[in-house]
C-alpha cells in the first residue's frame, strides 16, 4: 500500500493543476475568446476530475471505495476525448461543425458511456471489478464488456482527428498563430504518448499513466497563459473575417493554385469553390490571359466582368505576395473588389458630361487642358482631341487674357467657386461669349484639376446689350420730346381763355406727366436687371418706410396713413428694397378710386427668421389677370400688368430672396404682404434691446394723429364707410 499512495499523488498533483488552469481561463475570460475559453476550460476540467478520481482510487483501501472513485474519474475520462475534439474545432474556427445540433450529436457517446458506467458491474461496458495483488499492496482491476473496445477506438479517433486540425492549422499558417499551435501540440504531446503506450501494453497494467500525464499539459498551459496570452488571437477571428469579407478574397500556393477562397469569391470563378481548390486560377477564372498578365506582374489591376444572376457586376483584382521568413515566395493573394456601383455612377457621370450642352474642361495650374468635354464642337465649333493638351488661353480675346489669368490664380488659392465671362474664338471667326465657373479640385485625385464650366451666352448678352441701348435711347428722347410737350401744355394753360381748351391742356400735361414717369420707372429697372447678383447685407426696414409714409403723407394732404410700426426691423436685402417699399406704397394711393383714400403699414415679425412688412389699402382691388400675370412670370394681351411698378416689385424682392403675396379683401381694398428673412443688426449699431418690444402706431391725413389700439391696419382701413 505504502507505493500506490505515494504513487497516488502524482495524479492528484495533475488534477490540481488542471483544476487551477480551468479557474485561470474562466476568471480572466476578458482576456480570451469566449468560444475558445468554454471548451478549453471543460477540457482541462475533465482532464482534472480524471485524474483526481484516479489519484484517490490509488489511494483507497476497500473495493467499494476505489469503484466508486473510479467510477468518478471516468467521468471525466469519457469526455476528454469529445472535449478535445471540440475544442481543436473552435480554435481552428470551424464554425460549420459546432452548431446546436453538432454540439449535441457530439455529446451522444459520452452521454450514453456514462449510463452504462453508472449501471454498474456486469454491463456491456464493464463486467466486474475486482481487488489485484501486488508486492505493494492491493490496485483495482476491471473487466470490459464488448463496448469497452468501440469507446477505446472512438476516443482514439477523435484525439487523432483534434491532433490533425491542429497540425493543419501549422502547415497552413501565415506565422501569426505557429507559437498558439505549437503550444497546443506539446500540451497534447504527453497524454497522447502515454495512452499509445497503455494501448500497446508496454507499461504495467495495474498503473494508468494518462490522467497523470495532463498534469504536464497543465503546466505547458500556464506557462503559455502567463508569457504568451495563449488565446487572445486565434483562427477564429481570422476565419469569421474571411468567411464574411464582401470582397473575394483567394489564396494561391506558389505555383498559383487554389489553396483557398472565401464566398464572395464564387462569384469570379467560372466554377464551385470545391471545385477550384487545387486547380491553377487562371483555368478557373473568366478572364484568363489577364489572370497570367496580373501574375506575371505585367498589369497592376485585372479588371473582370461577370454575368450572373443579379446583372452584370464589375470587379477590379489586385495580387499580394505571401513571402516566407527565408525570403521565398510562398505564394499570393488575390483579392477582388465588387466596383460595380462605381462603374455605373462613373458611367452615368460620363453620360451626362459627353451629352451637356456646356463645355466642362479640366486644367493645371498652367493653364493646360487636361480634358474638355466633347460639347466644345458645339459650343466653339471645335473637336474636343484638337483642344486637348492645349493652353486655354490661346482662344481668349485678347482683351480677356489678364482677367482669365487673375481668374486662374484667384482659384488656384482658394476652395471658392469663382465665376467670371470670358470672350473665345469660335471656329467661324466670331467671338462667342462664355459664362464660366471654376472650381478647385487639384487635391481630388479623381480630378487632380480645375474643373471649368462654360457656358455660351452670347445671344443672351447681345440681347442684354441692345436692350439696354433701347432702353438709354427710349428714355432720352422720350424726356426730351415729352419736356418739349410739357412746355407747350404750360404754354396753352396759361394763354387760353377757353375752358375746353385748358382742359385739353390739363389732359395734355397729365399724360406727359405719366409718360416721364413711365421713363424714370424703366431707368429704376435698368438699374435692377443684375439686382440678383447684387451681395445682400443687412438693411434696417422702419426709417425708409417712416420716411416713404411722411412723403406721401405730405404729397396727398387727403390720404389717412395708419402706421403700425416697431422700433427697428432689420432684414437680408439688396439696398435696392427701399424702391420696392415705394413703389407698393404709391400703388397703393395711385389706384385707390375712394373719396378719402385710406393706406395702413404694418412690419410684423411672425416667426424668429421672418420679417412680414404689410401694405394694406381701401381701393378696387388689383385685377384677377394682373395677379395671375405675375404670379406666372409670363404676359399676354389678355394677363398683363398695367405699368412697371409691379414687375419692379417682384424683381427686386426676388433678388433679396424675398417674396410678395397680394390678398384681395371683400367688399374692396387689397394686401401687399412682403416676407423677408430676418437679419441680426450690424455689430457697430447702437443696442436698442430695451425699445424692441415697443410698437409705433399713428394715423395722418394733413396733420397725423394718434391711431393707437387699432389691432391691424385691415381693422382701420375696412372701418372706413364706402363712399
Amino acid at each position: 500500500m505504502v507505493l500506490t499512495t505515494r504513487l497516488a499523488v502524482l495524479p492528484l498533483l495533475a488534477g490540481t493543476l488542471c483544476g487551477i488552469v480551468t479557474v485561470v481561463v474562466l476568471v480572466q475570460f476578458r482576456l480570451y475568446s469566449r468560444r475558445v475559453r468554454i471548451p478549453f476550460s471543460l477540457l482541462m476540467l475533465a482532464a482534472g476530475i480524471w485524474a483526481t478520481g484516479y489519484g484517490l482510487q490509488l489511494a483507497s483501501g476497500s473495493l467499494a471505495a476505489k469503484a466508486v472513485w473510479n467510477q468518478i474519474g471516468w467521468v471525466g475520462a469519457i469526455s476528454v476525448p469529445t472535449l478535445w475534439f471540440a475544442f481543436s474545432l473552435a480554435y481552428a474556427g470551424e464554425n460549420r461543425v459546432l452548431t446546436r445540433r453538432g454540439v449535441a450529436a457530439l455529446a451522444v457517446e459520452p452521454a450514453l458511456v456514462a449510463v452504462l458506467l453508472f449501471a454498474g458491474s456486469g454491463g456491456p461496458l464493464v463486467s466486474d471489478y475486482t481487488l489485484l495483488s501486488i508486492p505493494t499492496g492491493a490496485v483495482l482491476g476491471s473487466s470490459y464488456g464488448p463496448l469497452f473496445d468501440a469507446h477505446i477506438l472512438y476516443s482514439a479517433a477523435l484525439c487523432l482527428v483534434g491532433a490533425f486540425v491542429f497540425g493543419r492549422l501549422l502547415v497552413r499558417d501565415d506565422g501569426a498563430y505557429s507559437h498558439g499551435v505549437l503550444v497546443m501540440l506539446l500540451g497534447a504531446s504527453a497524454p497522447f504518448l502515454s495512452f499509445s503506450v497503455r494501448l500497446l501494453g508496454l507499461w504495467p497494467h495495474w498503473f494508468e499513466w494518462t490522467p497523470t500525464s495532463f498534469g504536464v499539459s497543465a503546466a505547458v498551459a500556464l506557462v503559455a497563459l502567463r508569457s504568451d496570452e495563449l488565446f487572445d488571437v486565434t483562427p477564429v477571428a481570422r476565419n469569421a473575417v474571411f468567411s464574411r469579407m464582401r470582397d473575394g478574397i483567394v489564396v494561391l500556393d506558389d505555383r498559383n493554385r487554389v489553396v483557398e477562397a472565401n464566398p464572395a469569391a464564387g462569384a469570379v470563378l467560372s466554377v464551385e469553390r470545391s471545385e477550384a481548390i487545387g486547380s491553377f486560377v487562371a483555368d478557373v477564372c473568366y478572364n484568363p490571359l489577364g489572370m497570367q498578365a496580373l501574375l506575371a506582374d505585367e498589369r497592376n489591376v485585372l479588371e473582370l466582368t461577370v454575368d450572373t444572376t443579379d446583372g452584370r457586376r464589375h470587379y477590379e483584382a489586385t495580387a499580394t505576395r505571401l513571402g516566407g521568413d527565408n525570403g521565398h515566395e510562398r505564394g499570393r493573394t488575390l483579392l477582388f473588389r465588387d466596383v460595380t456601383d462605381y462603374r455605373q455612377t462613373e458611367e452615368q457621370f460620363r453620360a451626362l458630361i459627353e451629352n451637356s450642352r456646356d463645355l466642362i474642361a479640366i486644367v493645371d495650374c498652367d493653364g493646360t487642358l487636361e480634358y474638355v468635354s466633347p460639347s466644345a464642337s458645339h459650343v466653339i465649333g471645335v473637336e474636343a482631341d484638337e483642344l486637348r493638351r492645349g493652353n486655354a488661353f490661346d482662344r481668349l480675346h485678347p482683351d480677356d487674357e489678364t482677367e482669365a489669368r487673375r481668374v486662374l490664380e484667384e482659384v488656384i488659392d482658394t476652395e471658392e467657386v469663382i465665376r467670371t465671362q470670358l470672350r473665345t474664338r469660335h471656329a467661324d471667326g466670331t467671338w462667342r461669349t462664355l459664362d464660366i465657373v471654376c472650381m478647385n479640385l487639384i487635391e481630388d485625385p479623381a480630378v487632380g484639376g480645375i474643373v471649368v464650366n462654360a457656358r455660351d451666352v452670347t445671344d443672351r448678352t447681345n440681347y442684354q446689350q441692345r436692350l439696354r441701348v433701347l432702353n438709354r435711347v427710349l428714355r432720352h428722347d422720350l424726356r426730351n420730346d415729352m419736356n418739349v410737350i410739357l412746355g407747350h401744355a404750360d404754354l396753352l394753360l396759361d394763354e387760353s381763355g377757353e375752358e375746353s381748351s385748358r382742359r385739353h391742356a390739363r389732359t395734355i400735361r397729365r399724360k406727359g406727366e405719366s409718360l416721364v414717369e413711365l421713363g424714370e420707372r424703366a431707368r429704376q429697372i435698368d438699374q435692377t436687371i443684375d439686382v440678383t447678383t447684387q451681395e445682400r447685407t443687412p438693411v434696417e426696414l422702419i426709417d425708409p418706410i417712416e420716411a416713404e409714409l411722411d412723403a406721401l403723407a405730405e404729397n396727398h394732404p387727403g390720404v389717412v396713413v395708419d402706421r403700425y410700426l416697431p422700433e427697428e426691423a432689420w432684414v437680408m436685402a439688396t439696398t435696392d428694397v427701399t424702391m420696392a417699399l415705394s413703389n407698393v406704397v404709391e400703388n397703393a394711393v395711385e389706384h385707390n378710386d375712394r373719396a378719402l383714400p385710406r393706406v395702413g403699414v404694418a412690419v410684423s415679425r411672425p416667426r424668429a427668421d421672418v420679417v412680414e412688412v404689410r401694405v394694406v389699402d381701401n381701393g378696387p382691388g388689383i385685377p384677377e389677370s394682373e395677379l395671375d400675370a405675375l404670379e406666372s412670370g409670363r404676359e399676354t394681351q389678355l394677363r398683363h400688368v398695367s405699368g412697371l411698378g409691379l414687375w419692379l416689385v417682384k424683381w427686386v424682392l426676388s433678388g433679396a430672396d424675398a417674396d410678395i403675396s397680394f390678398e384681395n379683401h371683400d367688399p374692396r381694398g387689397t394686401a401687399a404682404v412682403m416676407r423677408f428673412v430676418a437679419a441680426d443688426p450690424p455689430q457697430s449699431e447702437p443696442d436698442l434691446t430695451n425699445a424692441a418690444g415697443s410698437v409705433r402706431t399713428e394715423s395722418a391725413t394733413t396733420e397725423r394723429g394718434s391711431a393707437n389700439g387699432r389691432p391691424a391696419p385691415e381693422d382701420a382701413v375696412a372701418a372706413e364707410d364706402d363712399d
